[in-house]
Formats: structure tokens, sequence, C-alpha cells
């Protein structure tokens, strides 16, 4: 059985180590694919025009959520701004993941439940195999394919339409 790490294991890491504490397990996962950035990258200018700079962050920043769980989520709107110095940025309003092979079942079984009960005011699951955005939060589950629109309430203006996004993809 893998030894168990806690927040206190994971704060001593130096900056910048690539992991994320999950369930007490230290996971260290290779860089994305140039697609999942790139769909990454557009969710996070939209988030940017809504919230600012210091309120829409992407990936290596820390949401530590309890002794076992410190997640890195692809992107995430903080409540309020921190300051500079901080390496965890708290519990945000809305966290984003981008799927990979590699990572979807951890994303959307663990860490999105994890993240909910922590008090995220929304979950989106962006999923570049079906083309399907997903938002979760305290009351529902909800899924748009194609022209359907997902609108966020806890940031407002925030929406995603699946065959926009995942036209970024296409040649």
């Amino acid at each position: 059985m893998p030894t168990a790490f806690t927040r206190a294991d994971y704060d001593r890491l130096p900056e910048g180590f690539p992991a994320q504490l999950v369930e007490g397990l230290l996971v260290k996962e290779p860089a994305p694919t140039y697609g999942h950035q790139a769909l990454a990258s557009v969710i996070h200018g939209q988030l940017l025009s809504l919230v600012g700079a210091r309120r829409a962050l992407f990936a290596p920043c820390d949401v530590g959520l309890d002794d076992r769980n410190v997640y890195q989520p692809d992107l995430v709107v903080l409540k309020a701004v921190v300051p500079v110095s901080a390496r965890d940025v708290g519990i945000p309003l809305l966290a984003v993941e981008v799927l990979s092979p590699s990572t979807a079942r951890r994303d959307r079984n663990v860490k999105r439940r994890h993240l909910l009960a922590a008090g995220v005011a929304e979950v989106w699951i962006v999923d570049p195999e079906t083309r399907t955005v997903e938002m979760d939060d305290a009351a529902d589950h909800r899924v748009a394919a194609g022209d359907e629109t997902l609108s966020s309430a806890a940031v407002p203006g925030f929406s995603l339409t699946p065959s926009k996004l995942f036209g970024v993809l296409d040649p």
C-alpha cells in the first residue's frame, strides 16, 4: 500500500513541483496535450474578461480542501483576490477541469465530489472525447452537447456552448 501523504508533507514540496494531493496520494502527471491547453485557454479568456486577472487563474495553483486533498483544477475563479504571495488560493467560486484520458475518472468521480463538498459553487467538466460540457452545483448536474449552452449562476455572463468551444480543435 502506498504511503499516505498529508497537507504538511505536501507543503514541504518545492514551489512548482508538478503534483496534487488526492485522497492522501501524491499524484504527478505529464504536461497536458496541446488540445487540452487550447480549450483551457479559450475558457480562461472568457473568465478573464468577466472577473479579471486576479480572480481567473489557470493551473497550477493550489486549492487546499483538507489534510488529504490539495487540487490544482485547470481553471478557477476565486471568490476574492488573495495576497500575491499565497500558494493556496482557498476554496474557489468555480472550478473547471478539462478532461484528459489519464485524469478523466479522477476528475469526474473524486475531484468533482470533493470540490462541491468543500463549498465550490460550480464545477465544470469539459470532455474533449465526447465534446460535451458538464456543470455541477450543490443541487444539479447538467450536460450540454452541440449547440446547447450552459450558463453559470456563480459567474454571471459565463457560458459554454460545446459546438463553439470544441471548434477550436477543428482544422
